[in-house]
């Protein structure tokens, strides 16, 4: 092979590698099923950060490390995890928010597409379950799919499973006064607030500190402080012996 030849080959070889390889590379492309995705950099925080786009929109962004991963290798597994769903015809209606491993992430049928992180939710100020939604909705829409009302994505995101979330309580300042869905908050009942679950949604709230369970529906919103998942009701809080302390990790299970 003549020098020439040799040299050709070798720099074709070294712009490929960089092109999937850097975190710089402007875009790596696919194509596969009808399915277009792509992995390209934008600037986030000062620094380049990756985003996944279909077709011709943003899907998502990745802004944090999560499962020993950086953010450019989450996103170059994204975009495997995507052509590999379009390889063996996923329909993107299957694509929903769900949870494994007690994360949000979204799903195309049983498969795992992306963990939404709690960093990467915090940035965008939406909680991991509010991203999974959000994230779900863009690749949806993006393949042709319609997107999910709240109603009908969070009952299937986590029925029959547990998710840990930091809760807060509330009661004597609010008794009396009317909540989101338009009753009358009674702090000896056992209610809760909840950002985005559908009003009446039954949640089992474990507290593992002690054992104790309570059954609550969601009847307002919050709690708007950040890094709180759910604001039980004084009675709610007392029966899982969290009053005291106020804040505390607990398990939710949404059961309806």
């Amino acid at each position: 092979m003549h020098t020439k030849t040799r040299l050709l080959l070798a720099g074709c070889v070294l712009t490929i590698l960089f092109l999937f390889l850097s975190p710089l590379a402007p875009k790596i492309k696919a194509q596969v099923e009808g399915w277009t995705v792509a992995l390209r950099s934008w600037q986030g925080g000062g620094e380049a950060l990756p985003e996944i786009v279909v077709g011709d929109k943003v899907v998502l962004r990745v802004r944090c490390p999560a499962g020993g991963f950086t953010p450019w290798e989450r996103g170059q597994l994204i975009i495997q995890r995507l052509k590999t769903a379009a390889e063996n015809g996923v329909d993107p209606r299957s694509i929903v928010p769900g949870v494994f491993g007690g994360e949000a992430v979204v799903l195309a049928g049983d498969m795992l597409l992306v963990t939404c992180d709690r960093g990467t939710a915090e940035a965008n100020s939406l909680t991991p379950t509010q991203l999974a939604y959000t994230w779900a909705n863009n690749l949806r829409t993006s393949l042709g799919a319609p997107p999910l009302e709240q109603d009908d994505a969070y009952p299937t995101m986590a029925r029959g499973r547990s998710l840990t979330a930091r809760a807060s309580w509330y009661g004597p300042g609010f008794h009396g006064r009317r909540t989101a869905n338009g009753e009358i908050f009674d702090q000896n009942v056992f209610t809760a607030a909840h950002r985005d679950l559908p009003f009446g949604t039954m949640v089992l709230v474990t507290n593992p500190s002690n054992g104790k369970s309570v059954l609550v529906r969601i009847n307002d919103r919050g709690p708007y402080v950040a890094g709180r998942s759910i604001d039980l009701s004084l009675a709610a809080a007392r029966a899982i012996g969290m009053e005291e302390v106020g804040v505390a990790d607990v398990k939710l299970t949404i059961l309806s």
